[in-house]
């Protein structure tokens, strides 16, 4: 905004617009031309720009002069403002040490509430303006919510660390839309206290409760479930609506066929999961798929959906992967650090196009084994074996070698289709007259490369 307001105050009115046929344009050059107009215009711009955001107590702001600017304040005490003596243009309001009951309703103009770590009062009904569309608690709040405390217009409602209360049915508001719980939040959540509303909804690190079928609502779109949360999942109890599941670390439990809804389209999970995925679990809408960092188990074939594009496998992964395990819809690949096993023929379906080794893998590329779809491939750390001509597929446009690559390339060997190359630290051979294609254009090479 300051920067749009700089630029007004550069503005050079073009005189075409003097003669144009919106009247918008001919007022526009009428007032600009006026000298006296523009400098006014001026004024109150430098003036915006300067007191737009403010850091304040009460005694600074009952002398501050210009507070028709002010749009975020950050409030500084316990004693507020009457409401007919806050900022006529108010938007944002924080309130950083405020820990008294909130005696005054805010004025209609807020539409952002932070409430600070020391707050810890119960929000009588009427209190929070109609305007608000965005409420966050901070970490000692740990009150009951009432029906009518919160206003119809909240969008986005966060609870800090410390609040661990039942939310009610009819507490929160039907235009809630964004709700994520704070660390200790550990309580059941009741059929019908969640809006139908809510699309995403976080929970905090201590919830470990059995979700049952129907409280989460069917508008749920984005559902993150935090730490400590090691519950089966029920069928029935995630929403058909529900595109994006996150579980946390502590996560590790069978996936049973039809507990995932159909609509999801992106699964992650958490550290120390660790469980056989079996044919029918995942659903056929997903196309993003992440293992953390305990994953290591065999991927049976029909385990993978056809509708998957991106996989990314967790650092203990270290199993074959048969020929037919991955779909045919898969673009982008990701092996984890552990990962060490040859890639036969066939295994790496034709429509990968991005594939990233980790750290470890060090085996030798035969011939076709990497198809004809691929653009991007990269090596990870301690990949160092020769790379023969023809394993390399002519779809390659960018080739990266970790740092431990130390091999000759011989001509013949990086495709025509190459444009970009990067080679580790450790790199220290005679490139070759005729080894760097002509379509190269961009050659990364090592810090060891004296040759």
């Amino acid at each position: 905004m300051d920067g749009l307001l700089s630029s007004l105050i550069k503005y050079c009115v073009n005189e075409e617009l003097k003669n144009s046929s919106n009247i918008s344009d001919r007022l526009l050059y009428k007032i600009w031309n006026n000298i006296f107009l523009r400098n006014e215009i001026h004024k109150h711009i430098l003036k915006f720009i300067e007191n737009s955001i403010v850091d304040l107590d009460k005694s600074r702001y009952d002398q501050f002069k210009d507070k028709s600017y002010i749009t975020t304040l950050n409030w500084y005490g316990d004693p507020l403002p009457d409401k007919n003596e806050f900022p006529p243009f108010l938007t944002n309001l924080y309130l950083y040490h405020f820990s008294k009951m909130v005696q005054t309703t805010l004025p209609n103009t807020i539409t952002t509430l932070t409430l600070g770590n020391y707050f810890n009062q119960i929000v009588p009904p009427g209190s929070l303006p109609n305007s608000l569309t965005t409420l966050t608690f901070g970490d000692w709040f740990n009150q009951v919510i009432t029906p009518g405390s919160l206003p119809n217009s909240l969008t986005t409602l966060e609870f800090g660390d410390y609040y661990n209360q039942v939310i009610s049915p009819g507490t929160l508001p039907n235009s809630l839309t964004t709700l994520t719980f704070g660390h200790d939040y550990n309580q059941v959540v009741p059929p019908g206290s969640l809006p139908n509303s809510l699309t995403t909804l976080k929970f905090g690190n201590d919830f470990n409760q059995v979700v049952l079928p129907g409280p989460l609502p069917n508008s749920l779109t984005t559902l993150t479930f935090g730490f400590c949360f090691n519950q089966v999942v029920l069928p029935g109890s995630l929403p058909n609506s529900l595109t994006t599941l996150t579980f946390g670390p502590l996560f590790n439990q069978v996936i049973s066929p039809g507990t995932l809804p159909n609509s999801l389209t992106k699964l992650t999970f958490g550290q120390l999961f660790n469980q056989v995925i079996s044919p029918g679990s995942l659903p056929n809408s997903l196309t993003t798929l992440t293992f953390g960092y305990c994953f290591n188990q065999v991927v049976l074939p029909g385990s993978l959906p056809n509708s998957l594009t991106t996989l990314t496998l967790s650092s203990c992964f270290d199993q074959v992967v048969p020929p037919g395990t991955l779909p045919n819809s898969l673009t982008t690949l990701t092996f984890g650090g552990d990962y060490n096993q040859i890639i036969t023929p066939g295994t790496l379906p034709n429509s990968l196009t991005t594939l990233t080794f980790g750290q470890l893998f060090n085996q030798v590329i035969s011939l076709g084994s990497l198809p004809n779809s691929l653009t991007t491939l990269t090596f990870g750390y301690c990949f160092n074996q020769v790379v023969l001509p023809g394993t390399l597929p002519n779809s390659l446009t960018t080739l990266t070698f970790g740092n431990y690559f130390n091999q000759v390339v011989i001509p013949g060997t990086l495709p025509n289709s190459l444009t970009k190359l990067t080679f580790g630290g450790e790199y220290n051979q005679v490139i070759l007259p005729g080894t760097l294609p002509n379509s190269l254009t961009k050659l990364t090479l090592g810090d060891d490369l004296t040759k």
